[in-house]
């Protein structure tokens, strides 16, 4: 674990042209939260004021996220002289699998970085944050940005109920690539269809170059196989409705085994690294950045940093779809932080989700770091971004899926197993050929069921 103690000083400004307005559609309105829940223990008496007695906040989010929290620590301390403002950081997967343990005992994060809710809402681990989305407004907001943090009654199904979580800003997944790798294999324009995509991977190999670079130690196979899966008939429903744990959801379908019959078949040809099974998501975008690999799937939070070491020379896309013209498809979530039941600052907790939100130098922050562009209210700033750079062109291609309605949850958030347990497992046995697409994809659906029991 890494754990901070921060200084207090104020976030950079913004700087350079305002990036479009690319939430309109995500923030569309949908329902307000409904009655108080009876499956967690919700507030009945908040405030919005801090007070002036000090106060400790402790935030345990993932090691990546560090800097972006440390920022925001930072400006948070700014505004309310009395917090000391400390954050934790914990390996991705560790986290995902630890997480119930690290919120139920006697020293309890205040804020705790969640990829699913599990049976965290079930436990009762988790704050219902519908009193605080009333004290602060935040139901006068577009609602679709909180779909994702909604657990119905059954303590399961997502997507409607009540509010469990809020985070500065959403992922998005999709494809960088090497611009001058790709000009050396004739490769003027980011691929249009997904045989254009593997019609370069095999020009690729042809020249003695890497068609692809993949953390398959730690969950990049999912994001290939997810685009496949998606881009079947209906496959975005499908996989939204398993994400959100709609009653009777079913993802072992023959798009799923196609899906994974050609990511295997990919493996087979030579188009992933030898050592796919061994690159984490560290080593992965550094040798990338070094020249190795023409194509890169990965998300918006490695843009920053792909931008500087790139020298310009990285470029990003959507993953195609089967034919021109269909809609585009990709993943995302937002970067969810809730608040345990036995945190023991939750006014101020509330408070600094509604600051990460709305105040200004964070919404840039939450950008200019990690690559997200922010939710929030409907009248908000627009962060800026410096135009023609790689940070505005995943922004760009996120106002693309916007407009296609193409934005999906990751497969891997749908239980709090399944991507360290289940999606990492799976997807290295699949590309090493020691298990079967047929197999995978009912191993996957198996696990999924488990889960849920």
């Amino acid at each position: 674990m890494r754990t901070t103690t921060l200084p207090r000083r104020s976030l950079r400004p913004g700087r350079n042209i305002a990036l479009p307005v690319v939430l309109t559609a995500l923030l569309a309105s949908c329902g307000a939260p409904g009655a108080q829940s009876p499956l967690s223990d919700t507030p009945t008496d908040v405030s919005t004021s801090i007070g002036d007695e000090p106060v400790t906040l402790d935030v345990l989010v993932s090691t990546p996220d560090v800097p972006l929290y440390e920022a925001l620590g930072e400006a948070f301390q700014g505004e309310h002289a009395n917090v000391t403002v400390q954050v934790t950081g914990e390996d991705f997967n560790s986290l995902t699998t630890n997480v119930p343990r690290l919120i139920s005992g006697t020293e309890v994060p205040d804020l705790v970085r969640l990829a699913s809710f599990g049976n965290l809402v079930e436990d009762k681990l988790l704050t219902n944050l519908d009193p605080y989305a009333e004290a602060y407004g935040w139901t006068a907001w577009p609602q679709s940005q909180f779909a994702s943090t909604r657990v119905g009654d059954d303590g399961r199904q997502r997507g409607t109920g009540h509010l469990y979580g809020a985070g500065p800003g959403f992922g998005l997944t999709g494809v960088y690539y090497n611009k001058s790798l790709a000009e050396q294999i004739g490769m003027s324009e980011p691929p249009a269809t997904l045989g254009d995509l593997e019609e370069s991977m095999g020009k690729a190999k042809d020249a003695g170059l890497l068609p692809m670079m993949v953390n398959g130690k730690d969950g990049g196979l999912a994001y290939p196989l997810q685009n496949l899966q998606m881009n079947a008939a209906d496959g975005t429903q499908v996989v939204q409705d398993w994400n959100y744990n709609t009653p009777g959801a079913d993802i072992d379908t023959p798009a799923l085994v196609d899906a994974a019959t050609t990511l295997q078949g990919w493996s087979d040809e030579g188009y992933l690294p030898d050592d796919v099974n061994s690159i984490d998501q560290t080593q992965a975008p550094a040798r990338f950045a070094e020249g190795e690999g023409v194509f890169f799937p990965s998300g918006n939070w490695q843009a920053p940093v792909l931008q500087e070491a790139g020298g310009g020379e990285i470029g990003f896309f959507l993953f195609p779809p089967d034919d021109a013209g269909e809609p585009f498809t990709a993943m995302t979530a937002a970067g969810v932080l809730a608040i345990p039941t036995k945190s023991d600052q939750p006014d101020a907790a509330a408070a600094f989700l509604d600051f990460i939100q709305t105040d200004d130098g964070a919404r840039q922050s939450t950008l200019d770091l990690l690559g997200l562009p922010p939710g929030g209210p409907e009248d908000a700033s627009l962060p800026d971004s410096e135009p023609g750079s790689l940070v505005a062109g995943t922004v760009e291609s996120f106002q693309m899926l916007l407009e296609s309605d193409g934005l999906v949850d990751f497969m891997s958030n749908s239980t709090a197993s399944m991507h360290a347990n289940t999606l990492i497992p799976q997807t290295q046995l699949l590309v090493a050929g020691k298990t079967s697409p047929a197999e995978f994809s009912a191993a996957i659906q198996k696990d999924y069921e488990e889960a849920e029991k």
